[in-house]
């Protein structure tokens, strides 16, 4: 009886080539078509931050009975001299006030601290981010981690979960995360939070996203 031996055989230079371009051709058409999902889940996770933020604002104030003030900080990005100011971080702070006269605080509790949006985004300002823009807003300044004597704007989640525009002529304020180089929101590449302004409501709108 015979035996049948079989000779192992390995791959050749030439098939290993073929492979190897393939390969080539593959990340070729693959690579590029990845830098628009990595920026939309970028986008959408800065939006996703915002929103747990303010949601957790609001739940501190209902939960503890006292005011929380949510600050937007607007400077120009520390790692780039001569860039524009934009609306970059944000935080929430509860504010405690003296039973007799709820006009004067006497106590700012830190609830979050200062988070700043995941480069290159950053707030759109005028009609785009109506929030920021209403002259119905407390401002001040404050020593904050990416810049010193940073510009604020603040409104307030109220014990009840409404915040104090209710009272403005404006059922919802917006807040539109964009490019820090996009002078207003492209398709597909911004995302819009709403916020109720008599139940606190906080909704989130990703067109062509």
């Amino acid at each position: 009886m015979k035996t049948l031996k079989y000779r192992e055989r390995g791959f050749t230079l030439i098939e290993i080539l073929v492979v190897l371009a393939i390969i080539a051709v593959i990340v070729t058409f693959t690579v590029p078509n990845l830098g628009p999902v990595l920026k939309g889940s970028k986008l959408k996770q800065a939006a996703d931050d915002l929103e747990r933020a303010l949601s957790n604002a609001q739940q501190v104030a209902l939960t503890q009975n006292h005011p929380v003030e949510f600050r937007f900080f607007r400077y120009n990005n520390p790692d780039s001299p001569g860039s524009e100011e934009h609306y970059r971080s944000y935080q929430a702070v509860q504010i405690i006030t003296s039973p007799e006269d709820h006009r004067k605080v006497i106590e700012e509790k830190v609830i979050t601290q200062v988070e700043s949006f995941q480069l290159p985004f950053v707030l759109a300002e005028g009609q785009y981010s109506t929030l920021i823009d209403s002259d119905a807003l407390e401002q001040g300044v404050a020593d904050i981690p990416r810049s010193e004597n940073a510009e604020y704007v603040a409104f307030e989640f109220r014990p009840n979960g409404a915040t104090n525009l209710a009272t403005v002529d404006m059922p919802h304020w917006t807040l539109t995360i964009v490019r820090d180089t996009d002078s207003k929101p492209v398709i597909g590449e911004f995302v819009t939070l709403t916020v109720d302004a008599y139940n606190g409501q906080i909704r989130q709108f990703n067109p062509g996203g």
